[in-house]
């Protein structure tokens, strides 16, 4: 079975929250501004892709589907 670029990006969204918790939004943050800071853009844009489904995900689960 393939994991698709799209699987690993709610994977890790599924990670963090389920490791970091109340503070996932603050761990994928700081994941961002590393990457950032380093000039990593690629790095930058993984982070932001988990961020865009960590979003996804913490709004399901509170009853706000946008």
């Amino acid at each position: 079975m393939t994991v698709t670029r799209e699987q690993e990006f709610w994977a890790l969204a599924l990670w963090v929250d389920r490791e970091q918790g109340d503070e996932g939004e603050l761990f994928i943050t700081e994941r961002v501004l590393h990457f950032e800071a380093a000039g990593d853009a690629g790095g930058k844009q993984l982070w932001m892709e988990v961020a865009r489904r960590y979003i996804g995900l913490k709004s399901a689960s509170s009853g706000q589907i946008n």
